[in-house]
């Protein structure tokens, strides 16, 4: 027996005749559904989604279009399971002076500062601290329940890779902040239109090129606050370019989170070491049933190590006979306050 107000889905070709109750039709509605047919029910079911997302996901961080996107963006290597970090050795170009940690030499007098001739060798070696990469979305069942398309899908894949790479980069600038070969300069910041800021910017970066360990900004890799993007992306089109890259004239990788800086990164260097796993792939990903959560945890996975520690031999003495190894600075850092 129906019930008083309860709902009935329409068949194929029902059709409902409206009355406003003087017995004469006003209209008429009807209705034309269907059953969903088989080939299209993978649209609503939550598990081909993961599976699909997942594997897009799979071919681009593990194939080689990502390898070579990586090594555009920041100086970095693929190293194989059980290794370690490749460190390098450099000749410098020019002489420098360092400070250090106050030793004494043989003649009992505490040094402070040293010369770094051009010449000596310069060592790298990995940060006591390694990133781990590791981000999880959780998809729900009933976010799907209306469907979706392969349209829809590659959108919220391109935004969750952009946010893996802008976080991830932020941590590697945390990391860098604070590591003993980063030199660290800070200028006013600067203000005005976005063409005028964009001008203070690249003197700035061109006033502090390590000349060291190269001669103009493109032989280093930008590592910049994803804030100042837009405004030098506007400069950028102003002045008729394609590109920030062409701009400042030199790689850039933008980050989010705390705001640390730009950093300079030499292209002579590796700065990024990226750990492969047994089966030979960088990233792993994994989609797990949550039933607690009535949905599917995505989760994508990484670890690197940052190569940004120089170590270069300093004399203490003027014979050359007592040297010691110091903190070599590698990589420029530019606060803006």
């Amino acid at each position: 027996m129906k019930q008083p107000n309860q709902y009935v889905k329409p068949s194929t070709s029902t059709t409902r005749i409206t009355d406003d109750g003087s017995g004469y039709p006003h209209g008429s509605i009807r209705f034309n559904t269907v059953n969903v047919r088989p080939e299209t029910q993978a649209a609503t079911d939550v598990s081909v989604y993961v599976e699909a997302l997942v594997e897009a996901a799979e071919d681009y961080l593990n194939g080689d279009e990502w390898r070579e996107e990586a090594m555009d963006r920041t100086p970095c290597e693929f190293r194989p399971a059980g290794s370690e970090a490749t460190g390098q050795q450099i000749i410098t170009m020019a002489d420098r002076s360092v400070t250090f940690d106050p030793r004494k030499n043989w003649d009992n007098q505490t040094v402070e500062k040293g010369e770094v001739l051009a010449g000596s060798i310069i060592f790298t070696e990995a940060t006591d601290t390694a990133l781990v990469i590791s981000h999880r979305a959780t998809i729900l069942d009933h976010n799907l329940m209306a469907g979706f398309t392969v349209q829809s899908m590659e959108q919220t894949a391109d935004k969750m890779l952009r946010d893996i790479e802008l976080n991830a980069a932020g941590k590697v600038a945390a990391i860098l902040a604070t590591a003993p070969s980063t030199e660290s300069f800070s200028e006013a910041k600067p203000t005005g239109k976005p063409v005028e800021i964009a001008e203070e910017l690249i003197d700035l970066m061109t006033t502090h090129v390590n000349q060291t360990v190269g001669t103009s900004l493109g032989d280093f890799v930008i590592l910049l606050p994803v804030s100042l993007v837009a405004v030098l992306e506007r400069a950028a089109q102003r002045a008729g370019l394609g590109s920030i890259e062409e701009l400042i004239g030199a790689g850039v990788q933008p980050y989010s989170g705390t705001d640390h800086g730009i950093f300079m990164l030499p292209k002579l260097f590796t700065s990024l070491s990226y750990r492969e796993r047994q089966d030979g792939n960088i990233w792993k990903i994994e989609a797990t049933r949550n039933p607690n959560a009535q949905g599917w945890d995505i989760e994508i996975m990484a670890v690197v190590d940052i190569i940004a520690n120089g170590m270069v031999k300093v004399k203490l003495t003027e014979d050359g006979l007592q040297i010691a190894p110091v903190a070599f600075p590698l990589v420029t850092r530019i606060t803006l306050s």
